[in-house]
């Protein structure tokens, strides 16, 4: 039964992220509304309620047909226009930003929706077209007709906020806010998981536990986590999987322990239950948000670019998410109701997290005070949230290494003035001794 549920699980994902979702639904609602409509359209007790009802209701069967067929290349220009401006997004948002948000936006509910209700429409009014009979009075969907209307003035309505959004959708503050709220908001759900775990998570003992290797290649990017628990639940077993979110995994690589040893049939249920795929979606994991805003501030540091404020807003909303990162453990576990968890994943640690996410941004910005001066500035906020003595002690050895970049890269009196004034702030942030950063070095001229 797990593999099958496994397929679906698989389907899921892929169908729920795809351009195409939200428009295929909306047009079967509208298709099965559109049937719904012509069922009851020539019922006598709605000839009679349109015979003293006539408001609106068309009466010609020329007027019906050139009303329908005027909505359906009206309505299929609206639809054409939407989705250029889509593709125009999702190509200004490849060649300015990062390929990888691609994904987030392509999956977008609210463009999905316009156009799928754009797609609706047109299948409504080309099916009543086909129940217009031109020489019969009483055989005109003169309620189809009207509903029809009111559907093409929603077009209209919802075109106009079409492009409010995608006037918004162009704007990289936009594209970095909607992912530094889905990143936020995976973070938030992880320290409300553990919390209300009985006990502290930890890592279990599993040096004697059975290693199991992966069977294909891929990026490892999601768990059927409800089938994979019933499957450990059932045969009393506990699993660890030992490789992050994003991690490419090869043939025979270890991918995860069990606690004892079990038959080849259940070991390949367990294995059938990893998903593996290129896209990076907020919505999967944390880690994956954290990195297209690297990636943005990154592109945005580029010669081509040239946008260091774009960076400098990333690195605050990076220091605002790091600072929620530093509340979690470096694992993550599927809790049950009833027992403790079995499932245990584990995690970048802050130290690798800093150098995945900040690392980047700080050899891009090498040469760029501002950004530099910012970077402090982000480890120093992170110093206030009382962070656990060896993450402060990894806070602190990346700030050296930002220092480090700076004396390298920035020559100018003035600018290593600036960055002194930064590294004296953050070692009244630190309160070690001696001092955490040692101040630059200026040359007298």
């Amino acid at each position: 039964m797990a593999k099958p549920l496994n397929i679906a699980f698989r389907v899921y994902l892929r169908v729920t992220h795809s351009l195409a979702f939200y428009p295929t639904l909306i047009s079967l609602v509208f298709l099965a509304l559109c049937l719904l409509n012509i069922a009851i359209e020539y019922q006598p007790w709605l000839m009679t309620l349109k015979a003293h009802l006539d408001i609106g209701l068309v009466r010609n069967a020329e007027n019906a047909r050139l009303i329908l067929g005027t909505l359906v290349g009206g309505i299929l220009s609206l639809m054409v226009f939407s989705f250029s401006m889509v593709m125009v997004v999702l190509n200004n948002a490849s060649a300015a930003l990062s390929p990888r948000v691609l994904p987030g936006l392509i999956s977008s509910k609210g463009h999905q929706k316009t156009l799928g209700f754009y797609l609706g429409t047109i299948l409504y009014a080309l099916l009543l077209i086909t129940t217009i009979e031109q020489n019969g009075e009483d055989q005109i969907p003169s309620l189809g007709v009207l509903v029809t209307l009111g559907l093409g003035i929603a077009c209209l309505g919802l075109f106009v906020q079409f492009i409010r959004s995608i006037s918004q959708s162009i704007q990289v503050e936009y594209i970095v806010n909607n992912l530094y709220t889905g990143t936020l908001e995976k973070l938030d759900s992880a320290l409300d998981k553990l919390s209300d775990l009985a006990e502290p998570a930890s890592w279990p003992a599993d040096e004697d536990w059975t290693e199991i290797k992966a069977h294909r290649s891929g990026y490892f990017k999601e768990i059927n986590i409800h089938t994979l628990n019933a499957l450990l639940v059932d045969n009393d077993l506990r699993m660890a999987v030992l490789v992050h979110r994003g991690f490419f995994v090869m043939p025979g690589h270890p991918l995860f322990k069990l606690d004892r040893e079990v038959d080849e049939d259940l070991r390949q249920q367990l294995l059938d239950c990893f998903d593996f795929f290129v896209e990076q979606y907020v919505s999967a994991h944390y880690v994956f948000g954290c990195k297209q805003i690297s990636e943005i501030a990154v592109k945005a540091l580029s010669p081509g670019i040239n946008d260091p404020g774009t960076a400098i807003t990333a690195i605050d909303m990076l220091s605002v998410l790091f600072g929620r990162r530093l509340q979690l453990p470096d694992l993550d576990v599927a809790p049950l109701a009833d027992e403790a968890p079995r499932l245990y994943f584990f995690e970048l640690s802050l130290d690798q997290m800093l150098q995945l996410i900040f690392g980047p941004i700080r050899v891009y910005g090498s040469s760029d005070p501002a950004v530099l001066t910012q970077l402090l500035q982000a480890f120093k906020n992170l110093l206030y949230q009382q962070p656990r003595a060896h993450h402060r002690r990894e806070l602190i050895s990346h700030a050296r290494s930002v220092v480090e970049s700076a004396d390298r890269h920035i020559t100018n009196r003035r600018d290593r003035e600036q960055l002194n004034d930064m590294i004296e702030r953050f070692n009244q942030a630190a309160k070690v001794s001696p001092p955490a950063l040692e101040a630059l070095h200026i040359e007298r001229r």
